[in-house]
This record gives structure tokens, sequence and C-alpha cells, in this order.
């Protein structure tokens, strides 16, 4: 590693493609790390909407969680070994008229507080 310094101040470093390849993995397993620690919260706030708005019962929570989740490990294993599953997901939906991508930029845009 190549560290950068102006003025006496580090402001940045160039890597050896090793070390940027050992850093994505070790990215990578901490959103693995996180995603793990959140699950439960995720999908009980999935599921209750899916209750709430589209009256779905028991078992068709049952039957949509069973699906989410077998999606959700393929998402977990593109983190662990780098496919680009996410990816084909996002095109799919792209294709069938959802962009959740847009989706979130608007909902995020919505949520900005802006002090006069």
């Amino acid at each position: 590693m190549q560290i950068k310094k102006a003025g006496g101040k580090v402001f940045g470093a160039v890597l050896t493609a090793a070390e940027r390849k050992a850093m994505d993995i070790e990215i990578n397993r901490q959103i693995v790390e996180a995603d793990r620690q959140y699950t439960d919260n995720i999908d009980a706030m999935v599921l209750y909407t899916l209750r709430v708005h589209l009256g779905f019962g028991p078992k068709r929570l049952r039957r949509f969680w069973e699906a989410f989740s077998a999606e959700h490990d393929r998402l977990i294993r593109y983190y662990e070994m780098l496919d680009d599953y996410a990816w084909l997901c996002k095109t799919k939906l792209k294709e069938a008229g959802v962009d959740v991508e847009a989706w979130n930029r608007e909902r995020r845009d919505d949520c900005e507080f802006h002090s006069d």
C-alpha cells in the first residue's frame, strides 16, 4: 500500500490488487454480518406491511416469507461469493416496470429535512 500525504496529513492510499481484493472480501463479510443482525426486524416490517395493507393471512405470509427467505439466502451467497444476483433482481424488476433504486431515491428525497 502506498500512502498519499500532503502537508503532513494522510489523504488517501493506493492499494495493490491483492489488498483491494482483501478489502472487498472484508467489506462483504461485514455486510453479511450486519444483514444477519437485522434480518428479524426487516422480515417483521415486510410481513406486517403485507398483513396490514394487503390483508395477507398467516398461511400466505408464511409462503411469502419462505420465498423471500430463499431469495435472501441467494443474496447472502452473492456477498460471500461476489456473484451478481442483486443486479439480476433489479434488472428483472425493471423489466416489469419496477425500479427499486428510483423508488428509494424518491423516498430519500422526500425524507430529507431542509433547514431555512
